[in-house]
């Protein structure tokens, strides 16, 4: 079994039904820009959100309803856009991991199995991430029915409802205008859940695969002792040469990143305000459920973030550690060759101390950042319904 058989398995067909293909050998990667239809139909939709918002501002839990629906679509809508902007540096980045997977399998079956065990873990993550975001599309589809049915059920009638909360320009009580803004609500939202789960699980899938690149590069220095001199510090060269590419393609993947991180998170923390406030209210109604589950959607976004950065951090600076454990000592004897080994190593654990950051332009993706994320939308939420 090949080491790269589950490499971006997930991705490839939520990134497919956007009509991107980043993992042929095509030079172009939009080849169906038609299949993003979904995307364009969630921008045609956004006039129609922003002027819910405006008619309910004096209304604030629609307007926050509204809202939430609001920012939902502005960040598909630059996730697409990333998409779009790095299809070239995404089709680089996995050229390279291929590569590196390539080359580094050959060596030996255990590094093929540190690689495979990265991606089958991976592929498992990924795929419970799409789980949560279809069943979240799900329950946002199957919400106004239930909205309408309770209505009926308690006071007699009922006011039409949507997935996204919309101001048409048409009369939406007559029923064939219900039905085909329904239809359209409910496809146009497929085009915020396939750039999320897209972008996400390439992240993902990215950092599950360089702390594979990392643990190899610890598993080799602790091994790196040849029966001469020189045939170890020929075999740490090919060691640090490892670590070196690895901590490049974390810059180049940082710095693709950057933006989405930074966005995602402003946006997220905007919407647990909202949804924070909706659910204190709606927390003994049915509806509450949906906001509940709306906002574990958006914990676990953050949490792949920051969970994915924290192992990356962990990964990367414990080759110093490793470097400690190797055996370093066996080279303290006379000679040049023996002291250019012990600074070559001394030299990587000062390196290796800082490991590599994740980062949002201005602050940490980290178990930390998640930790502080969830403690206060808990004391938020806390509060809400201590006033209510």
């Amino acid at each position: 079994m090949s080491s790269k058989e589950n490499f971006l398995e997930v991705q490839k067909g939520t990134i497919a039904l956007l009509g991107f293909d980043l993992f042929g050998e095509s030079r172009k990667m939009w080849l169906r820009p038609y299949r993003a239809v979904n995307v364009f139909g969630i921008a045609t939709l956004f006039p129609f959100i922003l002027a819910a918002v405006l008619h309910n501002i004096k209304n604030v839990m629609m307007m926050a309803d509204a809202m939430v629906a609001l920012l939902i679509t502005i960040l598909g809508l630059f996730k697409f856009s990333m998409i779009l902007y790095l299809r070239k540096d995404f089709k680089g980045l996995i050229d390279r991991f291929r590569l590196v997977m390539a080359n580094e399998s050959r060596q030996g079956e255990e590094y093929a199995e540190i690689i495979r065990t990265a991606n089958n873990q991976d592929q498992r993550v990924c795929s419970i991430f799409r789980t949560c975001f279809l069943i979240a599309w799900a329950l946002n589809s199957v919400l106004p029915f239930v909205r309408m049915g309770l209505s009926y059920w308690l006071t007699g009638h009922y006011e039409p409802e949507l997935p996204f909360p919309c101001l048409f320009p048409w009369d939406i009580h007559i029923l064939r205008n219900y039905a085909m803004s329904f239809v359209f609500c409910a496809f146009a939202s497929t085009g915020v859940v396939l750039p999320a789960v897209s972008l996400d699980t390439i992240f993902c899938s990215f950092t599950s695969n360089l702390c594979a690149f990392f643990k190899i590069a610890q598993y080799k220095v602790l091994r790196f002792k040849g029966s001469t001199l020189g045939e170890s510090q020929t075999t740490l060269n090919r060691v640090f040469a490892l670590y070196q590419t690895s901590l490049d393609m974390c810059s180049e993947l940082n710095q693709c990143y950057q933006p989405i991180i930074c966005a995602q998170f402003f946006i997220s923390s905007l919407q647990l305000c909202m949804l924070g406030y909706l659910f204190s209210i709606t927390f003994a109604q049915t509806e509450g459920v949906y906001y509940a589950s709306f906002i574990a959607t958006i914990i676990i976004q953050a949490y792949i973030y920051c969970y994915c950065g924290e192992n990356l951090k962990t990964e990367s600076a414990s080759f110093e550690w490793a470097i400690y454990d190797s055996p370093w000592h066996d080279s303290l004897g006379a000679g040049g060759a023996s002291a250019a080994i012990c600074r070559s190593l001394l030299i990587s654990m000062m390196r290796a101390h800082r490991g590599f950051r994740i980062t949002g332009y201005f602050f940490e993706a980290n178990m930390e950042a998640f930790s502080s994320i969830v403690r206060t939308a808990m004391s938020y939420i806390t509060m809400l319904r201590s006033f209510s």
